[in-house]
């Protein structure tokens, strides 16, 4: 073998799937946080060349299965995850999803009490703890008045035209969008209280091209040097401290 052979980078390749602000898609172009962290591993190491893998909240768990992948950032095991052959690394961000409406005369925090005759619209494939983490559209639609779309945008749209009494998003989300288009403050009421937090992991592989330890290494060295604070300020997030 050749030194040039033997000091190639190991290929790591991340799934990720719409979930802004960690993965957004426009058009043919994706974006986010997952992009940004695979551009940080890769410019700050050379052990190893971090490349993105599409694939899409429902067929995760079997792409994964397949081997179409060997890591998904921003995740969490309770995600369906239980029953998979894989690592974790370390935590190293909190995040939460919030209910929220249109912003009308006389709505307080009471609107959220009570989801009973309330229209919903939720990203299908999700884990929500409101439908103790069912993601079964038959089984939802059952238990609630529930639309499932596919983009966290439609989500928004169809409670800002009516179509639904309640919206569910990823907090991060809401606080990304209201900063980019600063008249959601006003057309918008979130609740205060979270439907769920959560903790976001690297989950990997076993016997894949990377350890949790050394994945771990690679995400104290961009937390050491700032990087990684500085990724996440772009979106109006922090680190865990």
């Amino acid at each position: 073998m050749s030194a040039t052979a033997a000091a190639a980078p190991k290929e790591v390749r991340v799934g990720g799937y719409l979930f802004p602000p960690f993965i957004q898609i426009h058009g043919q172009q994706v974006s986010g946080l997952t992009i940004g962290m695979i551009e940080l591993f890769n410019e700050q190491q050379s052990d190893y060349h971090f490349s993105f893998i599409p694939t899409s909240p429902k067929r995760r768990y079997n792409d994964f299965k397949r081997g179409m992948f060997d890591v998904i950032f921003f995740e969490n095991i309770d995600w369906g995850w239980q029953d998979y052959n894989l690592l974790s690394s370390d935590v190293f961000l909190s995040g939460g999803e919030v209910f929220f409406t249109r912003n009308q005369k006389g709505i307080n925090q009471s609107y959220f009490e009570n989801l009973t005759n309330k229209r919903i619209v939720a990203i299908l494939g999700y884990h929500y703890k409101f439908a103790d983490n069912i993601t079964d559209s038959d089984q939802l639609k059952q238990q609630f008045d529930i639309r499932l779309v596919n983009s966290p945008k439609t989500v928004i749209n169809q409670v800002l035209n009516g179509k639904a009494d309640l919206g569910i998003s990823t907090y991060s989300y809401l606080q990304d969008q209201m900063k980019l288009n600063p008249v959601l403050n006003e057309k918008i009421f979130i609740s205060e209280k979270f439907d769920q937090t959560y903790q976001h992991r690297v989950l990997l592989r076993k016997n894949g091209p990377l350890t949790a330890e050394e994945m771990n290494h690679l995400l104290s060295a961009i937390q050491n040097n700032g990087t990684l604070q500085k990724l996440l300020a772009k979106y109006g997030l922090t680190p865990l401290r």
